[in-house]
């Protein structure tokens, strides 16, 4: 009996080794390739220079943060850039609005890159970033609509700043996701060239998620154990929204915890009806590093923008917490009429995803 004990112990510490180190691959690919886009792409970064309309601030947002692969990234810089009075904070709304479409393709490459043995497997891991993207295209249309016309964002967001100016500190909360992947990410990007690294993430990154799913499913004791935990911890809409905001604020990046769905979306462990709380709740998590850059840079525009950022979240929340159903079966009808379950389609519906913010900048 002892020795049976000592062994069952002996897999579980065996596990959970095995699901930290796939999940440092996974923060270390994804670390890796936001290093090298922000080598590659400086002058994404130059283009949100200057004033822009609503629509071509919105696209800005929406392609630079495509490319980089993060949405931290890019309203890092519009938020340091408001508060230094180069952009104004409307014109930072509509970016960063377009920012939070834009690192929904995030999900959608993994789901792409996610080895699945069924067609019909592909099709739901492909479906948590489908769902993420359709979510975000509607809140750019209720943004857009009541910050043209009424200035909505603008003047709440303005309030709350000013409100909150001066009554706290900046607590100096350390970056999690940095301190474990820089000491490795910087050398690295010292001693290598950037293409090649570039391209050696994405290897990294299709490596681990062939892995990932089965490690999550041996750590929670099997398929059967893992359907009763994620039972237990989705079996509400309000658990499973306030999950993806603590996970998401902790690690900085919705862009890993909606990935994470993806594998476990394909080996059927999560369903997406499910995952859409928990997809909401990640996208007001994300507030918590543009919170932080404004404190840092310390200007009123800058909070405010900041705020903007978790109000889009905050309305989408109250939009579709209640009505979950709706975002289910609208993206039921584009994965299913649409798409067909085709790994092809779904690609071009990808670079579509690309081309659509590009041309409205070359045009406008």
């Amino acid at each position: 009996m002892k020795k049976s004990v000592g062994s069952n112990g002996e897999g579980i510490l065996k596990s959970w080794l095995k699901l930290l180190f796939f999940l440092y691959l996974f923060v270390l690919s994804i670390g890796m390739i936001k290093k090298a886009s922000g080598v590659f792409a400086p002058s994404i970064k130059g283009y949100l220079f200057g004033n822009v309309g609503p629509l071509k601030a919105v696209s800005l947002g929406w392609f630079s943060t495509a490319i980089a692969q993060s949405s931290g990234a890019v309203s890092s810089v519009v938020i340091t850039f408001t508060g230094n009075s180069i952009i104004d904070l409307p014109t930072a709304i509509y970016i960063l609005v377009g920012a939070s479409l834009g690192t929904t393709i995030t999900a959608l490459i993994i789901s792409l890159v996610t080895v699945s043995s069924k067609r019909k497997d592909f099709r739901h891991g492909f479906e948590i970033g489908l769902c993420y993207a359709i979510y975000s295209a509607i809140l750019i249309f209720v943004v857009l609509v009541l910050e043209y016309f009424f200035s909505l964002f603008s003047m709440v967001s303005l309030f709350l700043a000013e409100e909150l100016q001066g009554r706290v500190r900046y607590l100096q909360i350390p970056d999690l996701i940095g301190i474990i992947t820089d000491p490795l990410v910087g050398p690295l990007f010292e001693r290598f060239n950037s293409l090649l690294l570039f391209l050696g993430s994405f290897i990294v990154l299709i490596f681990t998620l062939r892995f990932i799913g089965s490690s999550i499913v041996d750590v929670l004791g099997g398929e059967d154990e893992s359907r009763k935990f994620i039972n237990r911890h989705f079996d509400s809409k309000i658990k499973a929204y306030f999950l993806g905001v603590v996970l998401t604020a902790i690690v900085f990046s919705s862009s890993i915890t909606i990935g994470l769905l993806v594998p476990l979306a394909v080996a059927r462990l999560i369903g997406l009806r499910r995952s859409i709380p928990f997809i909401l709740g990640a996208d007001l998590g994300t507030f918590s590093d543009t919170l932080l850059v404004a404190l840092i840079v310390g200007k009123t525009s800058a909070i405010a923008a900041a705020f903007a950022y978790a109000l889009f979240a905050i309305a989408g929340a109250l939009i579709f917490l209640p009505n979950t159903d709706w975002l289910y079966k609208m993206t039921k009808y584009v994965s299913k009429r649409l798409i067909h379950i085709s790994r092809k389609k779904a690609f071009y519906l990808l670079v579509l995803f690309l081309l659509l913010p590009l041309g409205v900048i070359l045009v406008f």
